[in-house]
């Protein structure tokens, strides 16, 4: 009876692993990841056309982005383009831009390998975009940490999770960049980022620059969001969350005042002076009759203090036979 009631569970089972197994074996990146494009120039064209031609021009001389109008550069006769340029803002996602061009937060990448090679080959050809994409050699650790401190760690963070540049720029996270995005970043110097040339550092600093990074991706980070270093930027939002906490406790604690009772016991119980003269209060609170000390209190004293020295005069022998 069990196993007829779990008969139909099992086969929807079954029925929603073979679609996914269908959807997955289906999936544009997955296919074109693994296989070359038929038409690479035909692909390049009508990508083009269709995505880049409306900011860049269909002619390549620039233009205005469509929702601000902020300019566009031009990708002909262009002396800061490059085809690393090229294929460096396809690798990292910055082109073509889901939203803000000039944001230069991580994104998704849009172009498979295949599709990135064929369209850096086309424009590099219809736009005489001249240059070459550099390849990337082992490095030696301690000597990219060497290099990367001196040049890059004080924008990107000694551990490569990005920061700030001044003047509100975000430098972004490099750590996890493929290594030729990392070496293409270091000698064209996109965007706000200064282009590095082999005498500032060379081919064998940057391969390290890379294998320093590729180590430090390597490495897992804190339970808390998987940080590796404290920048500029955590630091920041770490002490103000800090702040915050401290305001909002002495807000708290201001907002619970302590009774006047409590305070003055408290200072009674610390002071035993204070302590009875709050009893004698009490004391003449509830009776003043019996608190009330009379004027006349202190005469036997007085008087007790003074008969001692009457009779030690009217005993002094030496008086005594004056007398006499």
């Amino acid at each position: 009876m069990l196993a007829a009631n779990l008969r139909p569970l099992v086969g929807w089972l079954l029925v929603g692993l073979l679609a996914l197994g269908v959807a997955l074996a289906a999936s544009p990146g997955q296919a074109q990841d693994d296989e070359s494009l038929d038409d690479p120039v035909t692909f390049a064209v009508e990508s083009y056309a269709q995505v880049c031609a409306r900011c860049h021009g269909v002619n390549g001389a620039g233009g205005e982005v469509p929702t601000d109008g902020r300019p566009v550069p031009a990708l002909v006769d262009n002396p800061d383009l490059s085809v690393a340029y090229l294929d460096l803002v396809m690798l990292t996602g910055r082109m073509p831009p889901s939203g803000d061009p000039f944001d230069n937060r991580e994104r998704e990448v849009f172009y498979t390998d295949a599709e990135r090679a064929a369209m850096v080959a086309w424009m590099a050809e219809e736009f005489g975009i001249e240059g070459e994409i550099p390849e990337v050699g082992p490095g030696e650790v301690s000597r990219g940490l060497e290099v990367f401190a001196r040049n890059c760690a004080h924008c990107h963070g000694n551990a490569g999770g990005g920061g700030t540049a001044g003047q509100q720029a975000w430098t972004p996270q490099v750590a996890s960049l493929p290594g030729l995005a990392i070496k293409e970043a270091i000698r064209v110097g996109p965007f706000e980022m200064p282009a590095f040339g082999p005498d500032v550092i060379s081919e064998e600093d940057a391969d390290a620059v890379v294998a320093y990074l590729e180590e430090v991706d390597g490495e897992s980070g804190t339970p808390l969001l998987g940080l590796v270093e404290l920048n500029p930027v955590f630091a920041s939002g770490f002490v103000g969350v800090l702040a915050l906490a401290l305001i909002g406790s002495l807000l708290y604690i201001g907002s619970r005042p302590v009774p006047l009772e409590q305070v003055v016991s408290d200072s009674v119980d610390a002071d035993p002076i204070g302590r009875k003269a709050q009893a004698a209060a009490r004391a003449e609170a509830a009776d003043p009759d019996e608190a009330a000390v009379p004027d006349d209190a202190a005469a036997p004293d007085e008087a007790d203090r003074a008969e001692p020295d009457q009779t030690d005069e009217g005993t002094d022998p030496a008086a005594e036979d004056r007398d006499a």
